[in-house]
């Protein structure tokens, strides 16, 4: 242990320390005159006001408040990162929570749109199928009536002279009643 001889005020002061402490000791004696030096002359309120306003500085390099440890400020400025980060994510998740919504609405509606779609196309397939269902059954009326009439270029027993005639117009009949049967399949299968 030295004895370390310190001037603060114009006052001297003896302080035991050890051999490696001297050095650092009169630097901060140093310091706390320094801020001494241009208050009044009333010594120990001077010097207290000196010592605050060194240890004043002392914590403002720092960055701490006082009584404060630097550990705890680490830990104080990761807990405000940790906090901005999750109001970050926060935010995003709203965004996407938004747009998900705007993305269930939007094939809601295209679901709607391609069903009131496919209801239309259907009702229009059914008219046109039950249209030509009608035009089928009026031929098929029209060649029953024809088949029971005399035709007008036949003998006197109401045949035909041409041979060919009669089997086309029973294959013109087959075709109808072919026609007509798939246009009843078609009906059931809509």
């Amino acid at each position: 242990m030295s004895k370390v001889e310190i001037t603060i005020g114009g006052r001297e002061f003896v302080f035991t320390c050890g051999p490696d402490d001297e050095p650092r000791v009169r630097a901060l004696a140093t310091a706390i005159d320094e801020h001494y030096q241009p208050l009044a002359p009333r010594f120990s309120q001077n010097l207290l006001f000196a010592c605050l306003r060194a240890a004043d500085d002392v914590f403002d390099q720092a960055g701490v408040t006082p009584g404060e440890d630097p550990e705890t400020k680490r830990l104080r400025e990761q807990l405000e990162a940790v906090e901005h980060e999750r109001d970050r994510l926060e935010a995003a998740l709203s965004a996407a929570t938004d747009a998900r919504g705007r993305l269930e609405r939007d094939m809601r509606t295209a679901r709607e749109e391609a069903r009131e779609r496919e209801d239309a196309e259907s009702k229009a397939q059914a008219d046109r199928i039950a249209l030509l269902e009608n035009r089928c059954e009026d031929l098929q009326h029209k060649l029953e009536a024809a088949q029971m009439q005399e035709l007008p270029f036949g003998g006197s027993n109401g045949a035909s002279d041409d041979p060919d005639l009669l089997p086309a117009l029973e294959r013109f009949a087959g075709l109808l009643e072919s026609c007509a049967d798939k246009l009843e399949g078609r009906v059931g299968n809509a």
